[in-house]
Formats: structure tokens, C-alpha cells, sequence
């Protein structure tokens, strides 16, 4: 039960700063703004600092204009693929590790099942949450800005009910903390063009500024310890959880999640010629080195997005610059995009008409779905990027727009079937590209020229022409490999 208490707390409470930050997708400690701003905060008012992370914080309340089922995904589902959760908690045990080195740690809140077949339903997260911040008197909360629409819900219903608190937002995972320009563009064209006239940020001579956790104390050689948690509270504490989650690295799985591995593959990335040649490999279905493979740690927060443009001005300036170095700013530039365009168009973003308020021609059919799923249509090509997804948690760029065509167009499919799947197991989800990209392909989004239909036999010939991707994936269910 939570301890209800008035909104106007004793002045003696405050006298002290209580911070909590909430993580969301900013699961670092190096350029993150939110972190320094929270350290700062604490450690000014002799405070203490409460570092969480709250699992499917969306997910755990039920609220009409929070939940997304009524107006947009077209199912749900109960968890995360394997590969997806994997990630996850190799990234948040990266960031407790680090946490940790500063002398704090990350509380983990996830929902708790019951012990017992009688007990009372688990406790939500978002329930909490609320305690927590109840409990501790929380002062201060400090997030970081996120396109993610459910997300901002909670943080709006969690100033509604606590207005006493001081919320801090800041810019984290973004190339621009504010849109650069007055009105977002309705194509990603117009869009590229406007900000490569307007802001030199690829060949600019000065890196961009990053926010380390030097911050605090800029005259010290090394990071002194950040506040530490409220004495009085109880790590074992009944009502809150704090147990990590599990990490059990899948044996299929290249990725690994955290901040460390991130910087690790960015190093051994610009350390190698796959920068001058990514144009040209992007399109390979089946191989670590062909795409940056960046996008995983930047869409939970794990990698910095302005420490990343940083190391390819400099593998610019030192080693080449060229069509693959510029078509690596311009996926960049993309994920900016949709960033925005998911700010800027909120719940349509999830709407099966779209932005563009046209519905697309469609029927349900389980049959057809649960095939696409598990990868039995009969499309090799498309069973083999499928199986690829449900194995490893990932599927590359050519891959993803292959299976998505194939769900609107020959299979006839609600396209947000599609966007759910990827969200419930690409281990790269994140909201804005994954259901931008989906309406883009759908025809309901960004792209001028409307829905995009791919040949699959055309796409398995000029990308697979030996057949070896959909041999290793056994996407071909006869024993002799049969062009789709």
C-alpha cells in the first residue's frame, strides 16, 4: 500500500535535496546531461540522490491517454523477445556497475508477482514508483527529453500528482536539444536539406561539448563520488525491487549491452576501414562488419549520439572523408528525423491511418500473421530475416524494409502488427524510428511517393543470389533452395 502524504510537505524535509533521477533511454553516465544536472543538485544542497530505473513504467498503469491498445498497437504482448531483455540487462548492470564506482547504485523497479496463489495482484511499478518518491520525500526529479509519447504520459501524470516536486528535463539523446528549424518538414528530404544549409555540424572544426561527470568537480583529476542514497532506505525494503535482472548472453547474439561495450565498438569501428566502405556494405543481410551496427546502444541510451558524430569528424579529418563517412551523418540525420517527427505527431504516430489520414487496404488473417511471425511464409527470403530477429534480436536495414513489404503487400497485414513484433524483439527498438520507419513503408507516413513495395524475388537475387542467408537462417523449408 502506499503511504499517501499531503502534497505540501514540512519544511524541515526540505531543507536537504532529495533527486531521483528516472531513467529511460539514457542508460549512461558519460554526456548525460541529466545525471550531472541531478549529481549537481544533490551535492549543492548537501542532498542525497536516488538513481532508478523503472521496468515498462507505460506498461504498468492503466490510463486511457497513457496506453497505447485502443488506438495503435494492433496486439500486445506479455514480454520482451529474449534478445531484447538480454540486452537490456546487460546494459542496465553496465550502468549500475559504473554507478556503483561513484559510490551510488540503480535501483531496478520491476513488477512484483505474487509470492502466493492468493496473494493480491503484483505490485506495478508505477505504484512503486509513487511510493518511493512518498516515502523519500522526493524534492527534485530529473529526466531526460524523449520522443517516446507513453513515456512523457507518466512523466505528465507524475507532475500532476506530486506538483510540489521540481522537475529538470534535459536534451540527452539528440543531435539538437530544440527542433533547429521553425516547422518540421513533411518529408525526411526536405528535412536533411534544410539542417545541411542551416548547421555545419559534420565538418564543423570544434567537437561538440559533452557533459562528463567531471562536471561536478572540474578541478578534480578524477570523478569524486557523486551524493549518496537517503540513509533511510532499505535496499531489502519488502514493498520495492531492487534485484537486477538476469543477463544470460545468447549464444547467437554479437551484441552486448552497456556503455562499455558501446565505446569498445566504437573504438574497434573507426579503428577499421569499415567507414570508408559502409555505403556499399549497408545492404548486407548477414554481417557484423557491413552496417555501424551503432544502433542498438543509441536507442536505449547507452551510446552517446554527439560523442558518436565526434569520432566520425575525427576518422574525417584524419583518415578519409568520403560517400560512406557522409552516408553514415546522413542515417544520423534520419534518426533525428523521426525523433522529432515522433515529438511533433505524438499518439498519430501509432494511428493506423497515420499522419497522413489515409487508411491502407488491409484485412486481418491470423494464419498469414503467425507465419510472418515464426518465419513459415512462403517467401525464403523473408523467413530467413525473420528467424534471424526471433534468434538474435536483431535483422539488418535491407532485411527490416523486405519483411515490412512483405506484410503490407503480400501478405495484406495491418502494418502496426508489424511495428509491435519489432518493438517486442529488435534489440535497436526505439519508438520514434520503428513506427516512423512503419508508416513510411505502410504509405500512412513521411514518404511523399506512399507505400513502398519491394520485389522479393528481384531483392533475393540482387542480396542473397547464392542463397547462403537463407541457408544459414533455413528460411527454405524443402531440401533444394528454390529462388521466392
Amino acid at each position: 500500500m502506499l503511504n499517501q502524504q499531503s502534497d505540501s510537505l514540512p519544511n524541515k524535509l526540505v531543507d536537504k535535496k532529495v533527486v531521483l533521477v528516472l531513467f529511460h533511454n539514457d542508460l549512461r553516465i558519460d554526456d548525460n546531461a541529466t545525471v550531472t544536472k541531478a549529481a549537481t543538485l544533490a551535492e549543492n544542497n548537501n542532498g542525497s540522490l536516488l538513481l532508478v530505473y523503472a521496468d515498462s513504467l507505460a506498461d504498468s498503469i492503466e490510463v486511457s491517454n497513457v496506453t497505447q491498445a485502443s488506438d495503435s498497437q494492433a496486439y500486445q504482448f506479455d514480454e520482451l523477445g529474449a534478445a531484447r531483455a538480454q540486452f537490456l540487462a546487460e546494459s542496465l548492470a553496465d550502468l549500475d556497475e559504473s554507478l556503483q564506482r561513484l559510490g551510488n547504485r540503480l535501483l531496478y523497479l520491476t513488477s512484483r508477482q505474487p509470492s502466493k496463489p492468493n496473494d493480491e495482484l503484483k505490485t506495478s511499478t508505477f505504484a512503486q514508483l509513487c511510493q518511493m518518491i512518498e516515502q523519500q520525500h522526493v524534492t527534485d526529479i530529473c529526466v531526460s527529453r524523449t520522443a517516446d509519447y507513453a513515456q512523457n504520459q507518466v512523466y505528465a501524470l507524475l507532475q500532476e500528482k506530486y506538483p510540489q516536486i521540481m522537475w529538470h528535463s534535459q536534451s540527452t539523446n539528440t543531435l539538437f536539444a530544440l527542433l533547429p528549424i521553425e516547422e518540421l518538414p513533411k518529408s525526411f528530404t526536405q528535412f536533411r536539406k534544410k539542417i545541411e544549409s542551416n548547421h555545419n555540424l559534420l565538418s564543423a572544426k570544434d567537437d561538440v561539448v559533452l557533459s562528463g561527470i567531471t562536471e561536478l568537480k572540474p578541478q578534480a583529476s578524477e570523478p569524486q563520488a557523486w551524493p549518496s542514497l537517503p540513509n533511510n532506505l532499505l535496499i531489502n525494503d519488502s514493498n520495492l525491487l531492487f534485484e537486477m535482472p538476469k543477463t544470460e548472453q545468447p549464444s547467437t547474439s554479437e551484441f552486448k549491452g552497456g556503455a562499455t561495450s558501446a565505446l569498445s565498438h566504437v573504438h574497434d569501428y573507426f579503428h577499421s576501414d569499415a567507414p570508408s566502405t559502409y555505403k556499399i556494405t549497408r545492404n548486407a543481410l548477414d554481417d557484423w562488419t557491413s552496417s555501424t551496427k551503432f544502433s542498438a546502444w543509441l536507442a536505449n541510451g547507452s551510446l552517446s549520439v554527439n560523442l558518436l558524430l565526434n569520432r566520425l569528424r575525427q576518422y574525417e579529418r584524419e583518415v578519409v572523408a568520403n560517400d560512406s563517412t557522409y552516408w553514415i551523418w546522413f542515417e544520423l540525420l534520419w534518426r533525428e528525423y523521426f525523433y522529432w517527427y515522433a515529438l511533433v505527431h505524438q499518439q498519430r504516430l501509432f494511428w493506423f491511418k497515420g499522419i497522413a489520414q489515409q487508411p491502407p487496404t488491409t484485412s486481418l488473417d491470423e494464419t498469414r500473421l503467425a507465419q510472418w511471425k515464426t518465419g513459415t511464409t512462403p517467401y525464403p527470403i523473408v523467413n530467413a530475416c525473420m528467424k534471424q530477429l526471433l534468434q538474435t534480436g536483431y535483422m539488418s536495414n535491407r532485411g527490416r524494409q523486405i519483411v515490412a513489404s512483405c506484410l503490407i503487400h503480400e501478405l495484406g497485414l495491418d502494418w502496426r502488427y508489424g511495428a509491435t513484433h519489432f518493438e517486442q524483439y529488435l534489440i535497436d527498438y526505439d519508438v520514434a524510428s520503428n513506427w516512423g520507419n512503419w508508416q513510411y513503408l505502410a504509405g500512412v507516413g513521411a514518404d511523399p511517393r506512399g507505400c513502398r513495395h519491394f520485389n522479393l524475388a528481384k531483392q533475393t537475387q540482387q542480396y542473397d543470389p547464392s542463397g547462403s542467408f537463407i541457408f544459414k537462417w533455413q528460411g527454405d523449408n524443402t531440401d533444394d533452395y528454390v529462388l521466392s
